[in-house]
């Protein structure tokens, strides 16, 4: 959807976009696609997360580039996020407005810069309200490659989760199964608004993207350095939208 974006907004400027895929072996050797080591482009848009030792490597070509959905603490780049730290926020003070005062997390936050924010931003609420964060409710929901892995489940259960996206929150909601009800035993909610919110039963209350939004700010901004002109800002935040459905 994220690509779409981008690539509905490069056509309404004239402009042509190329997509080419960076698989974990390509990642790991860093090697670079063959739309750049060719030289078929004059920008670059880095979407997903990617390794900082290949994000380090592609930008020595000298390209003008933006970074699409995450940011590196390390590197000088601008990026275009959704607004993860106050959408995981808005998810996590709706569920305390439920009256429910236990709340886990479901996310590995190392694996990605858009996980870390939105724990980030489920932490402040909870602190907010004078509540710690229970480390034995945050739960890892992927291994070191980024793939989905089966959620352990706490000894004692909270009343809700807060999940970093609605694929982690389907799978948390088919993990429950074996033993409670959602939302009577257990609420849960996701983040993003695509496909897995609305497959889910209950049906997943969660905080959309405005990814339409994302992909044309991306390929302005870059726009804009292609044109020797200053981004409008480093970093650009797209505000998303809350969602209410059944699993709260």
């Amino acid at each position: 959807a994220l690509y779409r974006a981008v690539l509905n907004r490069c056509t309404a400027l004239g402009y042509s976009c190329l997509l080419e895929l960076v698989g974990e072996e390509a990642e790991a050797g860093c090697i670079m696609p063959t739309l750049l080591t060719q030289k078929k482009v004059n920008g670059l848009i880095f979407m997903g997360e990617i390794s900082r030792r290949y994000l380090c490597t592609a930008i020595t070509y000298g390209l003008p580039f933006l970074l699409l959905d995450f940011y590196d603490e390390t590197i000088s780049a601008d990026s275009v996020l959704s607004d993860n730290t106050s959408g995981a926020y808005m998810m996590t003070e709706h569920l305390l407005n439920t009256g429910r005062t236990k709340i886990g997390f479901v996310g590995s936050i190392g694996a990605t810069s858009s996980i870390m924010d939105r724990y980030l931003g489920y932490c402040k609420a909870l602190l907010t309200h004078g509540l710690e964060p229970n480390p034995a409710w945050r739960l890892e929901d992927r291994d070191a490659s980024g793939r989905f892995i089966p959620l352990a489940l706490p000894r004692e259960m909270p009343q809700a989760f807060v999940c970093n996206n609605d694929e982690a929150a389907f799978n948390l909601v088919e993990t429950l199964r074996a033993g409670y009800e959602v939302p009577r035993d257990v609420a849960v909610t996701g983040y993003d608004d695509f496909r897995w919110s609305t497959l889910c039963r209950p049906p997943l209350t969660t905080y959309r993207v405005d990814v339409e939004t994302m992909g044309a700010t991306a390929v302005d901004q870059l726009r804009r350095k292609l044109l020797g002109k200053t981004p409008l800002a480093p970093t650009s935040v797209i505000p998303g939208a809350f969602v209410r459905r059944e699993s709260t």
